[in-house]
């Protein structure tokens, strides 16, 4: 009996026939299955893929059987593949080809961890917490006598791998400690440095600088005085300059002592005090107006016509008189006088304006037909009248008043 020759193929390839399955050579060449070898090892960490293979017999006795796997069947048949290691770190989850992972994780099995590295101490300072990884949270606190500034006390590791906020900095804070704060000051820290509420009259980083000025009491107000005379004495109150540091002051006046005797007018009194330590003046000023003491009003005379000036009044009035025509004054009138109130030389004097009569034989003085149409004339009749009288000095003394439009005309 002649021996049968069996041959034992391995398939190494997976290339060849893309068609699977057992050749139609099968049964002639006497082919057969050997059993599968053992698993090998899994690909990859993770969601990987094994493989093994199998041999096959062929009797190459037979005709037409040529020494070869395709003989027996296609290329495929010879290999077998499985999923392997199918899971994933860190609570990710696997569909055997990949890896979902839990927020914080990443990599192909799920093995990195997202991590933001050391935040960073800060000087005169502590960083509190020592995980760097997703989520973690870092405080900062600082040493006695320092202040947290300028950035976040708490940071967390954001998905980003990187901290929220910003690194802060410690700030000193008891700069107050060493008194800095000069003349009843108050001090109040601030980070790297204080602040001082300084009390009255003081100024400057320290409240060392002096801006109190003179202290001022008992200035006198304005006074206004009426009179019969034509100059008075007038009394004031010497006011009193202190300072509350204690600086010398030095006081100023425009009258030697605080009593003058002033004519009619307007005058100014001043009081002026200086603190030479630092150059503030304070100032009394007030003002001083001596008047005559005002008239009563005159009347208008009967057929005829009052003229007045209507300007400073206040200092004196001077006043004449027109007839209207065909009427003239009684006898003992004398027709170019001026009837004076406060401004006269003489002192303060009324008269009694007398009643125009209508009569003929009399001394006849200044007339007029119309007060509207010889207004214009009276007035300036008036001007010239009292240029030239005893009176002239009080147009003299207000030259740009003594004017026609200024006179007044009633009828």
């Amino acid at each position: 009996m002649r021996s049968i020759p069996w041959l034992l193929l391995l398939f190494l390839s997976l290339l060849g026939s893309t068609e699977c399955g057992i050749s139609s050579q099968w049964d002639q060449c006497g082919c057969r299955w050997e059993e599968w070898e053992a698993w090998g090892e899994c690909d990859s960490e993770c969601n990987g893929e094994r493989k093994r293979s199998r041999r096959v017999w062929l009797y190459t006795n037979m005709p037409g059987c040529v020494f070869e796997f395709n003989t027996c069947a296609t290329n495929d048949m010879g290999w077998d593949y499985s999923n392997c290691n199918a899971f994933c770190h860190n609570g990710g989850t696997s569909n055997s080809i990949s890896c979902s992972c839990v927020t914080g994780f990443y990599g192909a099995c799920c093995g990195l961890q997202v991590n933001c590295g050391n935040p960073g101490s800060i000087t005169n300072g502590i960083l509190n917490g020592g995980t760097f990884t997703y989520g973690s949270t870092v405080t900062y606190t600082c040493q006695t006598g320092y202040l947290l500034v300028d950035g976040s006390s708490s940071r967390k590791c954001e998905l980003n791998a990187i901290w929220s906020g910003t690194k802060p900095r410690c700030a000193y804070y008891n700069s107050c400690s060493s008194g800095p704060c000069k003349n009843g000051g108050i001090c109040t820290n601030i980070p790297d440095d204080y602040q001082c509420t300084c009390s009255n009259g003081w100024s400057g980083k320290n409240c060392d600088v002096d801006i109190q000025p003179p202290v001022m009491t008992n200035c006198s107000s304005d006074k206004y005085i009426t009179t019969s005379k034509l100059t008075d004495l007038v009394e004031w109150q010497i006011p009193t300059f202190t300072d509350p540091h204690d600086f010398r002051i030095d006081v100023t006046a425009n009258y030697l002592t605080n009593e003058f005797t002033f004519p009619w007018g307007d005058f100014n009194v001043s009081y002026s005090a200086v603190k030479p330590s630092n150059g503030l003046i304070t100032d009394c000023l007030f003002g001083i107006s001596l008047r005559p003491k005002p008239c009563d009003p005159m009347s208008v005379p009967a057929n005829g016509a009052l003229i007045c000036n209507n300007w400073k009044t206040d200092y004196g009035q001077f006043c004449t008189f027109f007839c209207k025509e065909s009427y003239t004054v009684p006898r003992g009138i004398i027709i170019d006088d001026f009837y004076v109130c406060g401004a006269s030389g003489r002192g303060r004097l009324q008269i009694q304006f007398p009643i125009v009569q209508s009569t003929t034989g009399y001394n006849i003085g200044p007339t007029y037909s119309n007060c509207s149409d010889n207004r214009r004339e009276m007035q300036e009749f008036y001007i010239e009248k009292l240029s030239q009288s005893d009176f002239s000095y009080f147009c003299e003394k207000f030259q740009e008043e003594c004017i026609p439009e200024n006179v007044s005309v009633q009828c």
